[in-house]
């Protein structure tokens, strides 16, 4: 996935777009690879990893109040996920 801030600020809140940059910058800064996907979405909210080599962070942007709940549990379904795109990107 593409990350456009201006674009993710509008659709998701600032909130949001500031988690996704600050993690991009972060991964650059360390020459490391990554890949923003959605790994859930509802009616209610939408799930989001962000993965690199290294490490994989996951949050839920709730659709109408635009909050951000960060979150502790994953599934083996997102757990393979993400072991899957670290593999894509050569960890």
């Amino acid at each position: 996935m593409d990350f456009n801030y201006k674009e993710f600020k509008e659709k998701y809140g600032q909130e949001a777009a500031d988690i996704v940059q600050n993690e991009i910058d972060s991964a650059e800064d360390l020459n490391l690879k990554w890949q923003l996907q959605v790994s859930h979405e509802n009616e209610h909210w939408i799930n989001f990893l962000f993965v690199t080599q290294i490490d994989a962070r996951t949050f839920r942007v709730y659709k109408r109040s635009k909050k951000i709940i960060p979150k502790v549990l994953i599934s083996r379904g997102e757990c393979e996920k993400i072991l899957t795109i670290m593999k894509e990107l050569g960890a």
